[in-house]
């Protein structure tokens, strides 16, 4: 079986994620003056985000430790192809909207593809 290398630990996706949520709140409300269909997906997507960091036991653990760092890989495994398929299909969104929302879309797949969900560094 092949295996592709895991090079982010726990404690730096945790960091991402903590990072990543205010980031794309920001995001959304510079969007919203430009696009709001494409605001409201970025709004989505952060708040989406947001709640998974929020509920998993991360090294550190996040306020409300309700799953594991495994699960969360898998939520962001599954999420992002949805949010992909979703911000595909919403009309009235400009290419140069698009690409944004669509490549905020590709960072979790990325992000969770490169995870080692059995590290505790």
């Amino acid at each position: 079986m092949l295996h592709f290398p895991q090079p982010i630990s726990p404690k730096a996706h945790a960091y991402f994620d903590a990072w990543a949520f205010p980031a794309i709140l920001g995001l959304a409300a510079w969007m919203w003056r430009h696009n709001r269909k494409a605001a409201a997906l970025i709004a989505a997507n952060g708040l989406l985000e947001g709640t998974t960091a929020a509920l998993t036991n991360f090294p550190p653990p996040g306020p409300f430790p309700v799953f594991s760092f495994r699960t969360h890989i898998r939520i962001g495994l599954v999420g992002a192809p949805v949010f992909l398929a979703v911000s595909s299909l919403v009309p009235g969104i400009p290419w140069r909207h698009r690409r944004v929302v669509l490549g905020l879309g590709l960072l979790p797949i990325l992000i969770n593809g490169l995870s080692n969900p059995h590290s505790s560094r």
